[in-house]
Protein backbone atom coordinates (compact mmCIF):
# COMPACT_ATOMS: atom_id res chain seq x y z
CA UNK A 1 0.00 0.00 0.00
CA UNK A 2 1.39 3.39 -1.04
CA UNK A 3 0.80 5.95 1.71
CA UNK A 4 2.27 8.73 -0.40
CA UNK A 5 0.47 11.04 -2.76
CA UNK A 6 2.00 13.92 -4.64
CA UNK A 7 3.24 16.86 -2.59
CA UNK A 8 3.74 20.20 -4.33
CA UNK A 9 6.62 22.44 -3.39
CA UNK A 10 7.13 26.00 -4.62
CA UNK A 11 10.62 26.93 -5.80
CA UNK A 12 12.26 30.32 -5.42
CA UNK A 13 15.53 31.87 -6.54
CA UNK A 14 18.19 31.55 -3.88
CA UNK A 15 19.54 35.07 -4.44
CA UNK A 16 16.36 37.10 -4.99
CA UNK A 17 13.62 34.95 -3.43
CA UNK A 18 11.51 35.35 -6.59
CA UNK A 19 9.04 32.57 -7.34
CA UNK A 20 10.33 30.19 -10.04
CA UNK A 21 7.66 27.53 -10.30
CA UNK A 22 6.15 24.41 -8.84
CA UNK A 23 7.67 20.93 -8.52
CA UNK A 24 7.06 17.69 -6.65
CA UNK A 25 8.73 16.69 -3.39
CA UNK A 26 10.15 13.18 -3.11
CA UNK A 27 9.02 10.78 -0.38
CA UNK A 28 11.50 10.39 2.47
CA UNK A 29 12.70 6.76 2.36
CA UNK A 30 13.89 6.93 5.99
CA UNK A 31 10.79 8.54 7.48
CA UNK A 32 7.50 6.92 6.51
CA UNK A 33 4.97 9.59 5.62
CA UNK A 34 7.70 12.27 5.43
CA UNK A 35 8.85 14.29 2.45
CA UNK A 36 12.17 15.53 1.16
CA UNK A 37 11.81 19.26 0.53
CA UNK A 38 14.48 20.55 -1.89
CA UNK A 39 16.63 23.53 -1.07
CA UNK A 40 15.06 26.86 -2.01
CA UNK A 41 11.57 25.40 -1.99
CA UNK A 42 8.65 25.75 0.44
CA UNK A 43 5.33 23.98 0.91
CA UNK A 44 3.38 27.26 1.14
CA UNK A 45 1.73 28.14 -2.18
CA UNK A 46 2.36 31.67 -3.45
CA UNK A 47 -0.64 34.00 -3.70
CA UNK A 48 -2.15 34.89 -7.06
CA UNK A 49 -0.36 37.81 -8.64
CA UNK A 50 -1.22 40.23 -11.47
CA UNK A 51 0.85 40.98 -14.55
CA UNK A 52 3.87 43.10 -13.61
CA UNK A 53 4.13 41.58 -10.12
CA UNK A 54 5.90 38.50 -8.76
CA UNK A 55 5.79 36.63 -5.44
CA UNK A 56 8.99 36.85 -3.40
CA UNK A 57 9.81 34.54 -0.49
CA UNK A 58 11.04 36.63 2.44
CA UNK A 59 12.09 33.68 4.60
CA UNK A 60 8.72 33.08 6.22
CA UNK A 61 5.98 34.11 3.76
CA UNK A 62 5.31 35.14 0.17
CA UNK A 63 5.19 38.88 -0.55
CA UNK A 64 3.96 40.15 -3.93
CA UNK A 65 6.38 42.77 -5.30
CA UNK A 66 6.85 44.66 -8.56
CA UNK A 67 8.56 42.65 -11.28
CA UNK A 68 12.12 44.00 -11.54
CA UNK A 69 13.15 45.81 -14.69
CA UNK A 70 15.25 43.72 -17.05
CA UNK A 71 18.99 44.38 -16.76
CA UNK A 72 20.50 46.89 -19.14
CA UNK A 73 22.60 45.34 -21.90
CA UNK A 74 26.32 45.88 -21.44
CA UNK A 75 28.07 48.61 -23.40
CA UNK A 76 29.51 47.29 -26.64
CA UNK A 77 33.28 46.99 -26.60
CA UNK A 78 35.30 49.76 -28.17
CA UNK A 79 36.36 49.03 -31.73
CA UNK A 80 39.77 47.43 -32.01
CA UNK A 81 42.59 49.89 -32.59
CA UNK A 82 45.76 48.27 -33.94
CA UNK A 83 49.04 49.34 -32.38
CA UNK A 84 51.66 51.25 -34.33
CA UNK A 85 53.73 48.06 -34.51
CA UNK A 86 50.81 46.11 -35.99
CA UNK A 87 50.16 48.87 -38.52
CA UNK A 88 53.86 49.01 -39.42
CA UNK A 89 54.04 45.22 -39.92
CA UNK A 90 50.92 45.31 -42.13
CA UNK A 91 52.42 48.13 -44.19
CA UNK A 92 55.65 46.16 -44.65
CA UNK A 93 53.63 43.17 -45.90
CA UNK A 94 51.39 45.21 -48.18
CA UNK A 95 53.75 47.91 -49.43
CA UNK A 96 57.45 47.11 -49.04
CA UNK A 97 57.44 43.32 -49.50
CA UNK A 98 56.10 43.57 -53.07
CA UNK A 99 58.90 46.04 -53.88
CA UNK A 100 61.45 43.66 -52.34
CA UNK A 101 60.28 40.77 -54.53
CA UNK A 102 60.27 43.00 -57.63
CA UNK A 103 63.87 43.95 -56.82
CA UNK A 104 64.76 40.24 -56.38
CA UNK A 105 63.27 39.45 -59.82
CA UNK A 106 65.06 42.39 -61.43
CA UNK A 107 61.80 44.29 -62.01
CA UNK A 108 62.48 47.05 -59.43
CA UNK A 109 65.31 48.73 -57.58
CA UNK A 110 66.75 48.24 -54.15
CA UNK A 111 66.50 52.01 -53.60
CA UNK A 112 62.71 51.98 -54.14
CA UNK A 113 62.34 49.13 -51.65
CA UNK A 114 64.55 50.83 -49.01
CA UNK A 115 62.80 54.17 -49.54
CA UNK A 116 59.44 52.49 -48.90
CA UNK A 117 60.79 50.95 -45.67
CA UNK A 118 61.92 54.40 -44.45
CA UNK A 119 58.55 55.89 -45.40
CA UNK A 120 56.75 53.21 -43.38
CA UNK A 121 59.06 53.70 -40.38
CA UNK A 122 58.32 57.44 -40.46
CA UNK A 123 54.56 56.84 -40.76
CA UNK A 124 54.43 54.34 -37.88
CA UNK A 125 57.24 55.17 -35.43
Amino acid sequence: MNIYSDMNVYNYDRDTGYYLGISQADPDPLNEGGWLIPAYAVTVAPPPFPVGKIPQWDGSKWVVVDLPAPPQPPEPPAPYQPTSEEQRLAAYRNESDPLFFKWQRGEGTQEAWLAKIEEIKARYP
